[in-house]
């Protein structure tokens, strides 16, 4: 079964592609047209590819989940979508339930209400893992707020059904850069507790709680790099033999989000 019809294409409707195309260009860093559409309830590669285009007229699921995935509003490419948007939300009494957050992470509206259909809820943690030098840490970790994100993104991105296990920390610093930037909302499975695959991990090392890439060698040598190799171009080596016990692994981080703005 087609995932969208094609129908005639008015010129308002090729304008309204050409507007969302110019959107689709401009952001940076983004999916491919197959993930773009599987992540956001388009449809295949081929159905984002029309929508774009202009081979076919823009739905208003597909509008939905553009304005989601690209961060922006329907009115953005589309004053006529936006319009019934908005009218189904008068219609509701207000409220859209199909209508969720405008990107892949949002912040409930009520922790009390159950995240909207599609959405998983999970716990965004105080704690803020250095990206630089590294910064001591005192406090005791308390839940800074909920964060609802895109279930087939955490899927897609962190692999991980079981979603007590992944939580929510902010990358502060610029050392992985430009791979995971500063203010980053980073996703970092707690039960990978152990190094057993070089990856970026969120580490305490002498009290400092860091955010490296990181490997452990065979001589059990623990080495900590970062990507900004210009501005960060030291490693650290610590000799586990020596040393295990001022090393605490809080999780290997299994994706990353930037909020990109226009």
């Amino acid at each position: 079964m087609n995932e969208y019809k094609r129908g005639s294409v008015t010129d308002e409707n090729r304008a309204e592609s050409a507007k969302l195309r110019e959107l689709w260009d401009s952001r940076a860093n983004r999916m491919s047209q197959a993930e773009f559409g599987e992540t956001f309830d388009i449809g295949s590669q081929a159905a984002v590819g029309h929508f774009l285009n202009g081979h076919a007229a823009i739905s208003m699921k597909a509008a939905k989940g553009f304005a989601r995935g690209l961060s922006c509003e329907i009115a953005n490419f589309s004053e006529r979508l936006a319009k019934q948007a908005s009218e189904l939300v008068e219609v509701s009494g207000g409220a859209s339930p199909s209508i969720a957050p405008a990107a892949p992470v949002g912040i409930p509206i009520s922790a009390k209400e159950s995240p909207p259909e599609g959405y998983v809820r999970l716990q965004h943690l105080s704690p803020q893992p250095s990206m630089g030098p590294g910064i001591d840490v005192y406090e005791p970790v308390q839940v800074v707020r909920h964060l609802d994100v895109l279930e087939a993104w955490v899927r897609q991105k962190v692999g991980s059904a079981d979603y007590e296990r992944i939580k929510i920390l902010t990358g502060c610093g610029q050392s992985m850069s430009p791979t995971i930037k500063d203010q980053d909302l980073v996703f970092v499975d707690t039960s990978d507790r152990n190094i057993d695959i070089p990856g970026i991990y969120c580490i305490y090392v002498y009290g400092r709680f860091l955010l490296k890439r990181a490997l452990i060698l065979s001589d059990g040598t623990l080495v900590l790099r970062s990507d900004n190799k210009d501005e960060f171009p030291d490693e650290e080596r610590i000799d586990l033999n020596k040393a295990a016990e001022t090393v605490n692994v809080a999780g290997r981080v299994k994706a990353w989000w930037t909020l990109q703005q226009g």
